[in-house]
């Protein structure tokens, strides 16, 4: 791990942890807690009426609030695979002493008021209070864990379909869902699910039956009218199940055999290593993805300061539009530009040709192209 990455980690560890002896039982831990904290959980769990509360109040209403077994369930439906993970540690023990824990195991269900944490000598202790393991016990186990792991599948599809798609309608994913799992998930069930999910941090919405990404530039459907008409007659790129929940991981591509014959000219041919290779890589399947145009593109090289010899400049150019030609898009419903072209003729030329956004409309056709080729734009990426 990168050694200010850790120190940044451990610090906002500290930030948290309630300074003293390790204590399990919530009744010790609320009394420990400032007002402010106390409020800020109390708001995290929609506890009614807690501004007018004196703190010993606050700290009773949360108690029952807290160790009621249905808001345990909840939230433990909600919480995500390394959080359920932390989950399962802290039910194993009275608490755990661990100095690397990564904040994101466990903000979400400190927030909730059922995991703490200490500072003691330099060394930080992670609890669970007795309280909340004893409500988490008195779940029917067997039903609690079938709805946990339909709700995070349905959760897991949606990040993939946001994130691939860009835009699709509620009643697809669903479809989707349905035919990769032989289930009947119905639109009010999904709703349920993605309501459970509000008072996290999201990469997705929900509006008007429209699943869309935020990586989008707007804040509601209105905002995307004209990008739904641009697709309505195109069809769903739709893999395997496996393949499809990759893309729920937000970074998650395809490692193409064109983004790797590019790595390869860029470690061989440009003399770079294979970290830097990968990172221009992989930022240029990002921009490839957005449907940038090639000057933008070109500015990954210019940035490292790199720069290209015309010969250069010839060689990755093909390699660069293979690129393009092979990167999934949300303007295609997740194809890439290759799968969706009409395939050719036999008299057709089929040379690596493709057309790039255009950089801006202030450039000529008469004027240097932006690629960096020393052609007019007319006789280069035009």
């Amino acid at each position: 791990m990168d050694l200010d990455l850790e120190k940044e980690m451990l610090q906002l560890n500290v930030n948290n942890a309630i300074k003293g002896t390790v204590v399990t039982s919530l009744k010790g831990i609320l009394a420990r807690l400032t007002k402010d904290r106390l409020n800020f959980i109390a708001a995290n769990c929609a506890l009614a009426g807690r501004s007018k509360l004196k703190k010993q109040e606050l700290a009773d209403a949360l108690y029952e609030r807290i160790t009621n077994a249905v808001q345990v369930r909840s939230t433990f439906l909600t919480a995500e695979t390394q959080e359920w993970e932390f989950v399962n540690r802290l039910l194993q023990a009275p608490y755990i002493q661990d100095n690397a824990v990564f904040a994101d195991a466990y903000l979400f269900l400190m927030d909730k008021g059922l995991v703490f944490s200490f500072l003691e000598q330099d060394k930080l202790f992670f609890v669970m209070p007795e309280e909340v393991k004893a409500a988490y016990k008195q779940l029917d186990q067997k039903s609690f864990r079938e709805e946990r792991g339909v709700s995070q599948l349905v959760l897991r599809y949606t990040e993939a379909a946001a994130n691939l798609y860009g835009i699709c309608p509620v009643q697809k994913l669903i479809e989707i869902i349905n035919d990769q799992n032989g289930s009947s998930l119905t639109e009010e069930q999904f709703n349920r699910i993605r309501l459970s999910v509000t008072d996290k941090v999201l990469t997705w919405d929900v509006q008007r039956g429209f699943l869309f990404s935020d990586g989008l530039d707007g804040e509601s459907l209105d905002d995307y009218e004209a990008f739904l008409e641009s697709v309505k007659d195109k069809p769903y790129y739709i893999p395997p199940k496996e393949e499809l929940l990759r893309y729920a991981e937000i970074d998650y591509f395809e490692m193409t055999p064109q983004l790797e014959a590019l790595k390869g000219y860029i470690m061989q041919q440009l003399g770079k290593g294979e970290r830097l290779a990968e990172a221009i890589v992989d930022d240029i399947q990002l921009v490839c993805s957005m449907e940038e145009p090639l000057s933008v593109i070109m500015e990954e090289f210019e940035n490292r300061k790199i720069r290209l010899s015309k010969k250069q400049l010839q060689d990755i150019m093909p390699l660069i539009i293979n690129v393009n030609n092979t990167t999934r898009m949300w303007s295609n419903r997740g194809f890439t530009p290759a799968e969706l072209r009409p395939a050719p003729s036999p008299s057709t030329n089929t040379g690596n040709v493709v057309q790039f956004p255009s950089a801006s409309s202030k450039i000529g056709r008469n004027e240097p192209c932006p690629c960096g080729s020393g052609k007019k734009h007319k006789k280069c990426c035009l």
